[in-house]
Order: structure tokens, then sequence, then C-alpha cells
């Protein structure tokens, strides 16, 4: 079971922009705002907190009663019912009318990373499958007793329903079915059964879903921006019981609306919505699906929108998944899919020459689905990795001194201790060696790539790559003497057009051109 980690300063909250202002406490005080709920942690180690008296307003004056009293053995209240996006004040008080601390916090609708989450995956570590030098940008341990509506919509949808006029209809009304779920403050368990959710989700089919989203198709509303991929790992057990119909348990990323139009392919036309999504780019991604934990990546749809067959797919043997934790993980690059359990590398779609992976944001599903019989999935957590980027840089691994070596640069360099820019590490690129690295870049905008080397001749350029097909097509080219001195270079260009909001793939590589030995280091690339 996990353990919530309480933090003894109430400094952290107001580097994290949870905590506006407090008041000096007896006791630690953490708080945690969402559109929907605050939490309020008091200290793990306070011997008695029964009949603590908590009370808040939306003013900076402490109502005459409480509006709550904790339990016995509470360390946590949840403030229901509050309004995004408004300031509140919190006031603490012992059960004799003693303060003991306050604050103030601000209800966002975006979520934000949280110390507690943080901490879990110390103790509760990802599989060996996350890539070395990746790091969390988002989660959801699940530790709460309430679903952060900051993170997901109960509101389920895809765009395979879209051409069901029913289904349509009831998300366009607000009136789409609720999933069956619950939260004992370590896991989600996600269920159908007899009773509960009430009705088959379309007309006649065969199963309830219990499903939560990241994107909400009704107000276009993106909760997770994974454009730019990452890693994404979940760990989740599954059951069922009795012989239910149409019985699946799902981790998957859907093309997002408004409307089909990432759904359909270029060329065809659906009640007047133009496809946009070039042919052999995939639409979604099951990095599990029924109990066999299938994985499929859906592309082919014909002109009248009706969806004809997968792109790839494939089963691993020798897992067992009905009533075991398992760890399921996907890997999405510019140019790769790459798919894991238990850390284990199952299968890889990597060719450079068709490249499924898709150049927008993808919406996140976990979900229980089936009827005439009960079907549970629990998930213990769910994280999303990717190379951190700072101070405006957008090229991950620009001075090679990460843990990952030379990822995810692809190439035939070695990195050598004291020889870059100011005595650091350096990458080495021998006589007719090459390196690059694919990137997601916003369209139609001006880039500056820097870089210091020394040593003899080198070429660099800078290629738009067309998805699908990875064809390249130059959008600037440098050759020059780096010199044995070294010194900053740069190159400035400007990426190609694309759809809004989707990302261009773009392709930055480096070759040793000449006879002597070329020292690389910091190689950035940023807005200008």
């Amino acid at each position: 079971m996990k353990k919530y980690i309480f933090l003894a300063s109430i400094q952290v909250l107001s580097a994290l922009g949870l905590l506006a202002q407090t008041a000096k406490s007896d006791i630690p005080l953490q708080l945690l705002a969402t559109r929907s709920w605050i939490r309020v942690d008091l200290d793990d180690n306070q011997p008695n907190m029964t009949g603590t008296k908590v009370f808040w307003a939306k003013t900076n004056k402490k109502p005459q009663t409480a509006n709550a009293i904790l339990a016995d053995g509470a360390r946590r209240y949840y403030i229901q019912q509050v309004d995004p996006e408004t300031a509140y004040y919190i006031w603490v008080e012992s059960a004799t009318g003693k303060s003991l601390a306050n604050g103030k916090v601000h209800t966002s609708k975006t979520w934000q990373l949280d110390d507690m989450e943080l901490g879990e995956v110390q103790k509760n570590p990802s599989s060996r499958a996350v890539p070395l030098g990746m790091e969390v940008y988002w989660q959801d341990e699940f530790n709460d007793r309430l679903l952060n509506r900051n993170k997901w919509t109960t509101n389920y949808f895809s765009s395979l329903n879209y051409l069901n006029e029913k289904s349509k209809q009831e998300m366009l009304q607000n009136q789409l079915p609720q999933p069956a779920y619950t939260l004992d403050g370590s896991a989600i368990n996600l269920y159908v059964n007899d009773t509960i959710p009430k009705c088959i989700f379309t007309e006649g089919g065969n199963q309830k879903i219990s499903s939560i989203q990241t994107y909400d198709w009704k107000t276009n509303e993106n909760l997770l921006d994974n454009s730019k991929g990452g890693y994404f790992e979940v760990k989740v057990r599954r059951n069922r019981q009795g012989n239910p119909k149409g019985t699946n348990t799902a981790f998957w990323f859907d093309s997002p609306g408004p409307d089909i139009r990432y759904y359909l392919q270029e060329g065809a036309e659906v009640d007047g919505i133009k496809g946009i999504r070039p042919k052999g780019q995939l639409f979604e991604i099951d990095v599990f699906k029924y109990i066999t934990a299938q994985f499929v990546i859906h592309g082919h749809v014909d002109t009248k929108g009706v969806f004809q067959r997968n792109l790839p797919t494939h089963i691993a043997e020798g897992y067992e998944h009905v009533g075991q934790w398992v760890t399921h993980g996907v890997l999405w690059t510019p140019t790769s899919v790459k798919h894991y359990i238990n850390g284990d590398l199952i299968k890889e779609y990597d060719d450079k020459n068709q490249i499924y992976s898709p150049n927008h944001f993808m919406n996140v599903f976990l979900g229980t689905y089936g009827s005439e019989g009960g079907v549970n999935m629990e998930v213990d957590y769910i994280r999303a990795y990717n190379w951190p980027l700072r101070d405006g840089n957008e090229l991950p691994n620009p001075d090679f001194e990460g843990k990952a070596g030379l990822k995810p640069w692809e190439g035939e360099g070695t990195i050598a201790e004291d020889i870059g820019e100011k005595g650091s590490k350096a990458l080495v690129l021998a006589q007719g060696k090459k390196i690059e690295q694919y990137i997601y870049l916003d369209p139609a905008q001006q880039f500056n790539l820097r870089y210091w080397g020394r040593g003899g001749s080198i070429a660099v350029t800078v290629d738009d790559v067309k998805v699908v097909s990875g064809e390249l097509s130059n959008l600037k080219q440098q050759t020059l003497e780096l010199g044995k001195k070294g010194k900053k270079q740069e190159i400035n260009f400007v990426t190609g057009q694309e759809i809004n909001p989707n990302k261009k793939i773009v392709r930055i590589a480096f070759t040793n051109t000449g006879k002597e030995t070329i020292y690389l280091d910091n190689i950035t690339v940023k807005k200008k």
C-alpha cells in the first residue's frame, strides 16, 4: 500500500504557487487546490487531531462557526463543491479553539506537479522501461479520495463514437453516461457490473463503460498537452466475474475533436468534415485492450468514415494479466512507437520511412468495458515522462551531461570528459561520422540553432520531415571549418507549414566532413 508523504515546510507550497500566504503555524499545513476540491493536509505526526476545526471562505474573514470538524484519526480533509479559478482562505483550529494554521489557495483549473505525487515515484518506482534521462512531467498516483478533475473528465467519448448519432447527441447535450469507480487513497478502481452503470453505452451494443480521459469533446478542453510524445506507463490489475459480454480493459490514446478530422484520412469528407490525417498515420494507440492485453495501432478508414482495419497489432505471449499487477508502457517519439510490459520491450515500430507517430496531442483513456457480469481494472498509477527542456531550449540533451549518454541523439558519436566548451563533457565525432536528432517544433516559426564546436570540417543540416514517409526537405545547411580553439556557431531557420495545432517534425544533423576529429557541445534550438 502507498503511504502519504506530508511535507514539513509550508515554504515548499509557496514555491509551487499553491499557498499564497500563511500564518506562523504550530502544525505544518499543506494545501492543494483543484477546480472541484481543495485538499487540506495536516502533519502526520500530530498525536490527536480529533475534533480539529476547519473553516473556509472566499474572503479573508473567518466564519463564526466551523465548516467541518475532523473525525477520529483524520489527517486530511477535502473541501468540496468549490468554484474554479477562485481564491479561498482556510483556517485550522484545535478542538479547544486554538489557532493552528491558516492559508490561502487559488482553485486553478490546470494541473501541476505535486511533491506528494513525485515522492511516490521513489517509493513505488516505475519499470526499467523508462528511458534513462527522462523526467516525469505529468502523473496521477490516485492517492486522493476524489478524482482530480484538473487531469480527468468522466465524459467518455471517442472519435469512433462521433458517427453514432445517439452518442453524439448525448455528448453535445452533456448527457453522456457516467463511469462507476472508487478511489481508496491508493488506486482507482474502474468497474462495470449488472447494476452500475445503469445502461449500455450505445444502442445495440453489449458494453457498459466506465472510463476516464484527458480530453473533453463537448468543451474542447485538453487537460494534458502531450503533443511532444514521451514515455507513458500505467500499473494495473484486472479481473472479471462471471462470463461478461464485450469484456475489455484498456489504456489507450485517441485523436482529439472537436470533430473527426483526425479520424478521417486526407481526401475524405463526411458530413462536411474534411479529413486531415495522412494515410498511414495512426489515429489511435491501444497500449492494451481485452484481457489478452493486445497492442493495436489503428489507422485505416474508408472515404465514408467506416473503420477498415488496423495498421500493426500484436499480442505479447507469456504474461499473466488477470488478477496480477502489471505495468504497461508506450514510448512515443517523432519517428517511433515502442511497446513495453513489465519493463520488457515487446515490439518497436521505428521505420523512419513508415512513421506511425502522430504530430499532435492525443486523448488518454483508462477504461473498463462489459455487461452481464463484472469487469474491473484497478490503476495504481499513470505517469508520463519526457526529456527535460530548460531556458527556452527545445532540443533534448544539448550538453551531453545527462545519464543517458548520447540519447536521444542517434549516430556514431562518443562522449568524452573535460573537452567541452568550459571543460565539460563534449561529443566526439570522428572522420565521416554523423549524429542526428528528430524533434517536434511549432510550425511556421523562426528558430535559432546554436552550438559550440572545434576541430575540422562540419556539415550541419536542418530538415523538415514529412509525416508517415519521413521524406526530408532541407530548411538550412551550413558547412564550415570549426578551427582549433572552439567557438559558438549559429544557424537561423524557419519551420514549414502545418495544420494548427499540429507540430512539425524536424531533423537536426551534424556530419564530420573533414579529416580531423570534431568536438561539439551545448547544442540548443530556441525560438527567435
